[in-house]
C-alpha cells in the first residue's frame, strides 16, 4: 500500500471513530441552560466514557461571560432524589474575562454523579441543579491570582 493510501486510510478511520465519539455523546439525558447576571450555565449529562455509553455518566457544565467585564463565578452541583438534597459536587470557582468560556475537566468543570447510578439519574424522582453561588464583578482575572 502506497504512503498516500495509508494516509487516506488512517484518516477515514480517525474520522469514523471521531464522529462515532460524537454521536454517542449526542445521546444526552438531560440537557439545560441556566442564564444568571450575565453569565450562561450550560450543562448536559454524558457517559464519563466517549466509547462506552454504559460508563457513569458526568454532568458536564460550559460557563459563558456575556458581560463587557470580567466576572469571577463560584458554583458547585446539588443532587436530589424526591425533592431532597442528597449529595453536592465541591465548590468550583473560576474567573472569566469578557465573552470567554470555560468548560471541561481542566476547568473543573466536569462532575461526576457521586454516589448515584446511571438508572437513578435517569429516574425522574432524580434532579440536579447548577447552583451559582457567587458571580463577582471583576477589573481583570489576574487580581483573582
Amino acid at each position: 500500500m502506497k504512503n498516500a493510501d495509508l494516509r487516506k486510510t488512517t484518516l477515514v478511520i480517525v474520522l469514523i471513530l471521531a464522529s462515532f465519539c460524537v454521536y454517542s455523546q449526542q445521546k444526552e439525558v438531560k440537557n439545560d441552560m441556566l442564564s444568571l447576571n450575565g453569565v450562561e450555565f450550560w450543562h448536559k449529562w454524558k457517559p464519563s466514557k466517549c466509547f462506552n455509553k454504559k460508563s457513569p455518566l458526568q454532568l458536564n457544565v460550559k460557563v459563558k461571560n456575556t458581560n463587557a467585564y470580567c466576572v469571577k463565578v463560584e458554583l458547585q452541583v446539588n443532587y436530589y432524589q424526591s425533592g431532597i438534597i442528597k449529595e453536592q459536587s465541591d465548590t468550583v470557582s473560576l474567573c472569566l474575562n469578557p465573552n470567554q468560556s470555560k468548560q471541561g475537566s481542566k476547568n473543573g468543570l466536569n462532575f461526576s454523579a457521586g454516589s448515584f447510578t446511571n438508572a437513578e439519574i435517569n429516574n425522574p424522582a432524580f434532579t440536579y441543579e447548577v447552583n451559582p453561588i457567587k458571580i463577582i464583578k471583576m477589573r481583570s482575572c489576574q487580581e483573582n491570582k
